[in-house]
């Protein structure tokens, strides 16, 4: 009986059973391919889609640069002025539209230089900005005809 149980010890196999960690492998690829499946399906449409619909949308035409403007600050007596970079957005969907701003570029100059002028320094306040650029455009629009330009950039503005 002794040889016996001798014989059951040797024939039992020392160290670490791999099925073990096979199966726990398997369990773990499972688990990850359904959480894929869940995420790609269920969430991905809660999501919303990335912004780059929205910078086509930004910048959709050709950029002009109108020119650099100083004048003098309305009602301050003329002590202060202010200096201005102006680009403008053109509308992609006219062609001839670049053409045509390009051809009339005195009259754009006049306006802007017309537009600025009037702003007295509450309205050039850095919270005014939009206001200001809404009423260049539409001057610039009244005067040209049409819809042409679509936005007005600041590149360099001073205020002394």
């Amino acid at each position: 009986m002794a040889d016996e149980n001798v014989a059951a010890e040797v024939k039992e196999k020392p160290g670490f059973d791999f099925r073990i960690l096979l199966v726990g492998l398997v369990l773990f690829l499972v688990a990850m391919g359904a959480s894929y499946l869940v995420m790609k399906s269920l969430i991905a449409p809660l999501v919303p889609e990335s912004n780059k619909k929205e910078e086509v949308q930004l910048l959709s035409g050709n950029l002009i640069e109108i020119g650099d403007f100083t004048t003098n600050i309305n009602s301050t007596g003329g002590t202060r002025f202010l200096k201005v970079s102006v680009t403008v957005e053109v509308n992609a969907e006219d062609k001839k539209a670049v053409e045509k701003l390009t051809k009339l570029m005195p009259i754009i100059q006049d306006s802007v230089l017309g537009v600025l002028a009037k702003q007295n320094v509450a309205d050039l306040d850095p919270h005014n900005h939009g206001n200001l650029k809404d009423a260049i455009r539409q001057d610039i629009n009244a005067k040209v005809g049409g819809n042409l330009v679509t936005n007005v950039y600041f590149t360099d503005f001073k205020m002394q």
